[in-house]
């Protein structure tokens, strides 16, 4: 079952949670989720760093990663509730789309495969979802950067535009009078 965002609120909140979703549309808006990831994905690889030789339990890391978030929280509350109902499938879909973005979902693939892969192909994933988070984050940095310059270069056209126009009316303007002159 394929989840939106939006309709799996809608079906699994109630009117006292409504609040809960206009801050998740304007912590979406502002990047608090992505940032969020990112965090979360820092404090999964210490984790993993930390505990090399005995691998933790996947309930644990999960509990963990709920622990050190804020904006996620409500997702790794019910992705946790899912897991442990022994929905794992749907638990993990459901924390992609509570996070909404393509790095949500990439962070729930990760997170489905942590009890099947040893704590330093943890912090390989962790260090590539890294690298992604960062050349995302580049990329709208640059897309708005020549969304800037081309705003500026449109407003120096028409300015410059604006100019020209200004000294061929004079000039047409000062021909006219100076012709009007000469008949009167």
């Amino acid at each position: 079952m394929v989840y939106n965002f939006y309709n799996y609120l809608r079906g699994r909140m109630s009117v006292k949670h409504l609040p809960f979703l206009r801050k998740t549309r304007s912590l979406k808006k502002y990047g608090a989720m992505d940032r969020e990831l990112y965090g979360s994905a820092v404090t999964l690889k210490n984790l993993a760093l930390v505990q090399k030789e005995k691998p933790l339990s996947a309930d644990y890391i999960f509990q963990s990663l709920m622990d050190n978030s804020l904006a996620l929280r409500p997702a790794y509350e019910e992705m946790i509730t899912l897991y442990r109902n022994g929905r794992d499938e749907e638990a993990f879909k459901a924390f992609g789309n509570i996070a909404g973005s393509r790095a949500g979902r990439n962070f729930a693939s990760v997170l489905s495969k942590i009890d099947r892969i040893n704590p330093a192909e943890t912090v390989k994933q962790m260090e590539v979802f890294q690298n992604m988070m960062a050349e995302e984050r580049m990329t709208a940095a640059v897309r708005a950067a020549q969304k800037n310059s081309v705003l500026i270069t449109a407003l120096a056209s028409a300015s410059i535009f604006a100019l020209l126009i200004n000294f061929a009316v004079v000039v047409v303007f000062m021909d006219t009078l100076g012709m009007l002159g000469h008949l009167f």
